[in-house]
């Protein structure tokens, strides 16, 4: 489930990431005066409470005296506009199964190909799409809301929005349906009505992990 965040949080949130756009860290007191609040106990479990929910990483502080940094995590930054892309789960590359809808975790956008708000990944799973390049354990770059032109390759909602899978999508017109085709010529072309299928993304790329022993 998604993390729901107060407007006191979403606050908080800001002021971190304005001071991280400066390249300045974000000392409790320098976001006491930032966000206008008079003590440190206005701010504190607000703070704590955005840890816990993975938005942000708290240091220092202690008996040292030392000031407490206040940091954003990748999920934090995306909340506020400024991090990386959501990887929301696994599709098939062959038979359809469950999407996820709910970010697994964030990717770097350090890490990332060019990119534009909104666009997500999908970690594949399978091998109907190696004919294009595509392996299983590819993260693959997809652009939701953009016209899907014959042939491209797409991450399709079939029937009851929790079916997915990657193929090249090939409308069919005159018979009111939309033809699913692998690029592995070991898996069968899939047929649906035209009603039944949603595009969730058109493929903009994918990111590879490369291990080296």
């Amino acid at each position: 489930m998604r993390a729901e965040l107060s407007r006191q949080q979403k606050r908080i949130l800001e002021a971190v990431a304005w001071f991280e756009d400066r390249r300045e860290p974000a000392l409790v007191p320098g976001l006491l005066v930032r966000l206008k609040l008079a003590a440190e106990s206005s701010l504190t479990p607000t703070l704590k409470i955005l840890e816990r929910k993975g938005m942000a990483m708290i240091s220092g502080g202690g008996a040292q005296g030392r000031p407490r940094v206040i940091r954003l995590t990748e999920q934090g930054r995306h909340t506020v506009g400024r991090g990386g892309i959501p990887l929301l789960g696994s599709i098939p590359a062959g038979p359809l199964a469950e999407a996820v809808s709910d970010p697994d975790e964030f990717v770097d956008q350090s890490a990332m190909l060019p990119w534009r708000k909104g666009d997500f990944l999908l970690r594949v799973k399978g091998d109907s799409m190696i004919g294009d390049g595509i392996l299983d354990g590819d993260k693959v770059l997809l652009r939701p809301g953009v016209e899907c032109q014959p042939g491209e390759i797409a991450a399709v909602l079939v029937g009851d929005a929790h079916e997915a899978t990657l193929k090249h999508i090939i409308p069919m017109p005159k018979e009111g349906k939309v033809r699913l085709r692998a690029s592995n010529p070991g898996y069968r072309d899939l047929i649906a009505p035209v009603e039944e299928v949603k595009i969730a993304g058109v493929f903009r790329g994918l990111i590879r992990d490369v291990r080296c022993p």
